[in-house]
């Protein structure tokens, strides 16, 4: 029964494993996202995501990024998202690789969803990536089995599938070199799949005249991964946003003492912690409150800063800290475009 059933047990450990490292072990990143993200159900909002490239695979991410708020949730939609990649290309594997055996092509079938899995690890990738290799893989099997017809459909989905998913778009082309194991076809192949290629790269560089970004970031996704790479903020940051959330006083002194933390807004994080602790007095937490300017080195930071300053009876500082994160969160995606 258990070499019958060995891809569906070995996909199930994956998914399971998957939910419990985003839900247990990294789930700072899951609050982070979604903490940096506004997603509006309007027309308007999702008009505007739509006259980007890879703008529906945006619209998508954001819209399973808004349920990041309850980590448990956030976990499991990352690991049914993963786990539908995984399916998705073991299928793509088999039609591109008939001959070889299953017990190979299955666990390659994980790779995908791996670096994904390691790269989503970082705030500045988005889930607009996984998103769109998903819209991609589904567009590839949707494809029609016959060659003359598969490639007239790939004509008319690369334009739409770069509009929609972005350039990940390009796997469909290569899916068709599949076909240069027949030595007749090796020249129409290469001569169709090229023709497919120098169709994306038109696509391209059309788009780059309609949108107010640099042709280096279109090619590689525009948002794929963010222009501002590492305006987040640290790990570390992540790590005392989360246990300041959940006002887990004693944990954040306990990591404190173990190792003191580098950024200025953690350490006033631990202070308001030792303050509830009655480890000092108000008057002490004043005193050594650095400066406003000071903390609010990145997106976490002011984030942090306002939860801090609002526990300390300070409203209007909080809320100016709160707009400083929805000020840089904006310009993440925007500075790009005032510079050209």
């Amino acid at each position: 029964m258990m070499k019958k059933n060995w891809k569906l047990y070995l996909t199930a450990l994956f998914g399971i494993a998957v939910f419990c490292f985003w839900g247990y072990v990294w789930p700072e990143v899951i609050l982070a996202r979604e903490s940096f993200q506004l997603f509006l159900y309007q027309d308007d909002y999702l008009m505007e995501r739509l006259a980007f490239p890879d703008g529906m695979a945006r619209y998508v991410g954001e819209f399973l990024v808004q349920f990041f708020r309850f980590v448990t949730l956030g976990a499991l939609l990352s690991a049914i998202l993963l786990v539908a990649i995984q399916q998705l290309f073991g299928v793509l594997l088999k039609r591109v690789l008939p001959a070889v055996s299953e017990k190979i092509l299955f666990p390659v079938s994980f790779l995908p969803s791996v670096v994904l899995c390691y790269l989503l690890c970082d705030l500045d990738f988005s889930m607009t990536l996984p998103v769109g290799l998903l819209f991609t893989l589904v567009l590839i099997l949707l494809l029609p089995h016959r060659k003359m017809p598969a490639f007239i459909v790939s004509c008319l989905l690369v334009p739409i599938g770069y509009w929609l998913a972005g350039p990940i778009i390009v796997l469909l082309p290569l899916y068709h070199l599949r076909m240069l194991s027949i030595p007749r076809e090796r020249i129409a192949v290469v001569a169709q799949t090229s023709g497919m290629g120098l169709l994306l790269l038109a696509c391209i560089i059309f788009s780059s005249y309609f949108v107010p970004y640099s042709l280096e970031n279109i090619f590689k996704g525009l948002d794929y991964q963010m222009i501002q790479r590492g305006k987040f903020g640290t790990d570390e940051e992540m790590v005392y946003d989360r246990l300041l959330r959940m006002k887990d006083w004693n944990e954040i002194v306990r990591r404190s003492n173990e190792q003191e933390p580098q950024s200025l807004a953690c350490k006033n994080v631990v202070r308001l912690a030792k303050y509830y602790l009655k480890q000092i007095s108000g008057d002490e937490l004043k005193e050594n409150l650095l400066h406003t300017y000071e903390v609010l080195t990145s997106g976490m930071a002011a984030m942090m800063m306002s939860d801090v300053y609002l526990h300390m009876g300070f409203p209007n500082i909080s809320q100016r800290a709160a707009f400083e994160v929805l000020e840089s969160t904006c310009l993440l995606y925007t500075s790009d475009a005032a510079d050209e």
